[in-house]
């Protein structure tokens, strides 16, 4: 009795390592091969051991042989899982992040857009109220015919800041009269 469960533990692990290694396709192939390989050695030897080998003949049992298919299966299973959390991964990334636009759409007005660009004004809106201007868009003129900068103020000549009434500010060190 006990070298028929033997034989027939040969045989199912044999089976099952075979099935996995043509099911599970996420495994590189030189696992796969390996998988079917040991196997189909397994299979064979219970097949033997059951059927073809001379009534009476002793053999011995290794019970040890069992952890080469469990842990062949293991792998097999980890390797389908860390291929579908990668296809997962993958999925999130295409698809972007929560709140930021999909690739090749802006973002929503008013919002700013992915990763440090500046938010867009929203329509109807001047960008002088704290929002660059939008493409295509003329950039408000103050007073004077300044350009304005953000939060409305006119922008100095050069790029130099301004002070009240429109007169530059003076630079540290520098009197203003």
């Amino acid at each position: 009795m006990f070298e028929l469960v033997y034989e027939l533990l040969l045989m199912l692990g044999g089976i099952a390592m075979i099935v996995i290694g043509l099911a599970i396709r996420e495994q590189g192939t030189g696992s796969r091969i390996l998988n079917v390989v040991v196997g189909l050695a397994f299979f064979c030897y219970g097949f033997y051991l059951m059927f073809l080998a001379p009534v009476g003949t002793s053999y011995r049992v290794y019970f040890y042989v069992f952890i080469l298919p469990i842990l062949l299966i293991v792998r097999a299973v980890k390797a389908r899982k860390e291929a579908r959390e990668q296809a997962a991964a993958h999925e999130v990334a295409a698809q972007g992040h929560p709140g930021q636009p999909a690739p090749g759409w802006s973002a929503p007005e008013g919002q700013p857009g992915p990763y440090g660009q500046a938010p867009q004004a929203p329509q109807g809106y001047p960008a002088s109220q704290g929002y660059p201007a939008q493409p295509g868009q003329p950039v408000p003129q103050g007073q004077f015919g300044q350009p304005q900068g953000q939060y409305g103020q006119p922008q100095g000549q050069f790029g130099q800041p301004q002070g009240q009434y429109g007169h530059p500010q003076g630079q540290p060190g520098h009197p203003t009269n």
